[in-house]
């Protein structure tokens, strides 16, 4: 089942700032910024709508995310999948009863799971769901960012703002009309990084302006466009390879390599490449309207 309509999907880049935009303009090759051709690694089909991939830095699991029905739907059929690094499925039903889960994170032995208007707090030992952390009035929690002291954010992609979570309670922190649709979280070199979808939405969730990826610096809320990733699409996942970040685009299935002030398309893959996970210089992209995980050798840049 598709996430979103995509009959008739465009994209419509509309410029702003005239410097911006041009450090924005670069030219889009398929590679990784280290210029060699990302390469794939492995495929694990026969998901339901995996949306999200997290690698559990202290063990050989990758954990999946899968919606398993409508995005907004409470029907109790979502789940969480247990994989090796090296895409052999452990247990696909390793979780069970959740909503339309999405993005994830691992503090410690805990995994946060994102799923609507809740976050769920599972132990990684055992697989049981030890608590859940409300927040009533979002509209669809999608992905979760960890700082190192072990603070989560959450981001609202329909509802709009992130929520902040603190010595075990949920609340709602940020909101600003410069980022009504935030997606994607990552913490990176003491700053939040966080993908914007764009704007306005439409129905079928493309939108007149394309998103970009911002840094946050939470002790002043100020929330700056980074120059390679400004309006660069509808974007879902970010994660860092050395110092390449690499950010999907669910609409058009692009996925960006950005390093300094330069971007390069790395792949050019299907619609529905949604909230991508890494390991080393592994980056797993779960592929949701084809209901699998691609894992793709990435070569990044420390330069």
């Amino acid at each position: 089942m598709s996430l979103f309509d995509l009959n008739g999907v465009k994209q419509s880049m509309k410029h702003g700032a005239p410097m911006v935009a041009l450090l924005a303009a670069m030219a889009l090759a398929s590679a990784n910024a280290s210029g060699e051709p990302a390469q794939k690694l492995w495929t694990l089909e026969g998901l339901h709508q995996p949306e999200s991939v997290v690698a559990d830095p202290a063990s050989n699991h990758l954990y999946i995310s899968n919606i398993n029905g409508k995005p907004l739907e409470l029907n109790g059929k979502g789940y969480i999948s247990r994989v090796s690094r090296e895409g052999k499925m452990q247990e696909q039903f390793w979780v069970t009863g959740l909503d339309a889960p999405k993005g994830m994170t691992i503090v410690g032995q805990r995994l946060y799971v994102a799923d609507m208007q809740q976050v769920h707090i599972i132990d990684l030992q055992t697989g049981a769901v030890i608590g859940q952390l409300q927040a009533p009035d979002a509209t669809m929690l999608n992905d979760i960012g960890a700082a190192p002291d072990g603070t989560l954010y959450v981001s609202d992609l329909l509802g709009g703002g992130l929520y902040r979570i603190s010595d075990g309670r949920m609340a709602r922190w940020f909101s600003s009309d410069q980022l009504p649709h935030p997606n994607g979280l990552l913490w990176h070199k003491g700053k939040l990084l966080v993908a914007g979808w764009g704007y306005p939405l439409n129905p079928d969730f493309t939108t007149g302006t394309p998103g970009s990826l911002y840094q946050m610096d939470i002790r002043t809320q100020a929330i700056t466009a980074l120059p390679a990733g400004y309006q660069l699409g509808n974007l879902d996942g970010v994660v860092a390879v050395k110092d390449t970040l690499y950010v999907s685009d669910w609409i058009s299935g692009d996925l960006f390599a950005l390093h300094g002030q330069q971007r390069v398309k790395s792949l050019s893959l299907p619609a529905g490449l949604a909230d991508i996970g890494g390991a080393g210089d592994t980056l797993y992209a779960p592929m949701m309207l084809n209901n699998q995980v691609v894992a793709w050798k990435v070569g990044g840049s420390d330069q």
